[in-house]
């Protein structure tokens, strides 16, 4: 696999450092791992990757969130020490705690099923066509003589060494914050590769047939997987700053923040009235009071309404210099109108719900000092999604509303679809 990162054995004091990142292997953050608790084998390959899973007793097989969790913590510690030896912890109560778990009984139990089933069965790992590596060392093991707590696991020495040659960093803050979901942490983790394997400027489309291969359930319907997948994306974007994510009919689109932006949290919106702006301070006052006011978090029901894509529009249209961006584009419902601007009057965009510009069915919304409209109304969930497209798009309004860009072909190639969740301040 080509990449524009360096690979981590390139930089050896990297691997012991960063307490924010959870070390995982690239196998692991390619597809999902067994959901449930299936028995006797369990299989999926995505491309050259295999990831298998098997017991020789038919007993249930490691899975769910505890599964990915116990992953992590191996394949992390393995990274930080550079050895194949990693500590457990005295009992269970103690990797709870070191895992980031509440020490109440039910976790414990799970824990302690969970470490079982995954010393009982055989997980292998193929990359690129290789023979498959064991994940733990096959000989420890084999030793066993019973279910006692085991203070250390050993894995498999070419499995820790393909491990550090291209561990994945994770974000640990939204590992703890999605800890109790399986799929989240499937996708973060599918996320943080695309990260790895790409430039901070630029998108990543995957396709649906992709990600269904990748994450979905055996026999899932396209449907049903595209909707779970997309929760899962939301609480994904909900806890990580440094990514912007949008769906249409093409597949999921990935975007990432510059690395001195990646981790940091959204600040808090402010109002305040600008002095000798008594129409914008009128204007921001009535939005207030109507139902289509500034924007704010939305529901989950409605972010998914907000992200279902329409046909792609016409060839665009243009008037009075305006540069219009169809759905094929934004990921909106209608289209977005983008012009110059005239003095110091503040940054403005325009939406109809056609490609053609008809300025009876026009929405004007003013980005500045809130996103409010001021000509026009549009139903609370159009307004929420054009919002978080012009939040995630204000450096493109920007460049056009100074003229430093005047062309559809120069907007297009810059502007980013409609986030799929709630919109962020950047």
């Amino acid at each position: 696999m080509n990449s524009p990162v360096p690979q981590m054995a390139a930089d050896s004091c990297h691997l012991q450092s960063d307490p924010s990142v959870v070390w995982c292997h690239p196998a692991f953050c390619q597809m999902a791992l067994p959901v449930s608790a299936a028995a006797g084998s369990w299989r999926r390959g995505v491309g050259s990757v295999v990831v298998a899973v098997e017991t020789a007793t038919g007993d249930a097989l490691p899975s769910g969130w505890c599964l990915r969790l116990l992953l992590l913590h191996l394949c992390d510690r393995a990274v930080r020490t550079a050895s194949p030896l990693v500590e457990m912890g005295s009992d269970a109560a103690a990797l709870a705690a070191e895992l980031g778990l509440p020490v109440t009984e039910p976790v414990l139990r799970e824990v302690v099923a969970q470490v079982e089933r995954l010393l009982t069965a055989r997980m292998t790992v193929s990359l690129d066509g290789h023979s498959a590596l064991g994940v733990l060392d096959a000989r420890g093991q084999s030793r066993r003589t019973g279910p006692a707590w085991r203070s250390r696991l050993r894995l498999n020495a070419r499995f820790q060494a393909s491990l550090v040659a291209s561990a994945i960093p994770l974000d640990r803050r939204v590992v703890t914050a999605l800890a109790a979901e399986p799929m989240a942490l499937d996708a973060h983790g599918w996320i943080r590769q695309l990260r790895h394997d790409h430039a901070a400027d630029t998108l990543v489309t995957v396709a649906w047939d992709d990600l269904l291969q990748r994450f979905g359930s055996p026999g899932q319907d396209p449907a049903s997987f595209r909707s779970a997948f997309e929760d899962a994306l939301r609480m994904v974007f909900t806890a990580d700053y440094s990514i912007s994510l949008a769906a249409d009919e093409a597949g999921v689109t990935v975007g990432f923040a510059a690395p001195e932006n990646a981790t940091a949290a959204p600040p808090a919106s402010q109002e305040y009235d600008q002095p000798g702006e008594p129409a914008a301070a009128e204007a921001r006052r009535k939005a207030k009071s109507s139902q289509h006011g500034p924007v704010s978090a939305r529901s989950e029901a409605d972010a998914r309404a907000a992200i279902r894509p329409h046909a792609a529009p016409e060839r665009p249209q243009r008037s009075s210099g305006a540069i219009s961006l169809g759905p094929h584009l934004t990921g909106l419902p209608g289209v977005v109108w983008l012009r110059r601007g005239k003095g110091a009057a503040p940054p403005v965009i325009g939406v109809t719900p056609g490609t053609r510009f008809e300025p009876e069915r026009l929405t004007v919304l003013m980005l500045e000092p809130l996103i409010m409209q001021v000509i026009g109304g549009l139903p609370q969930k159009e307004f929420d999604a054009v919002s978080a497209w012009a939040m995630a798009n204000r450096d493109l309004v920007d460049l056009v509303w100074e003229g430093r860009i005047g062309s559809f072909e120069e907007a297009a190639h810059r502007v980013r679809k409609a986030p799929v969740l709630s919109w962020r301040q950047s």
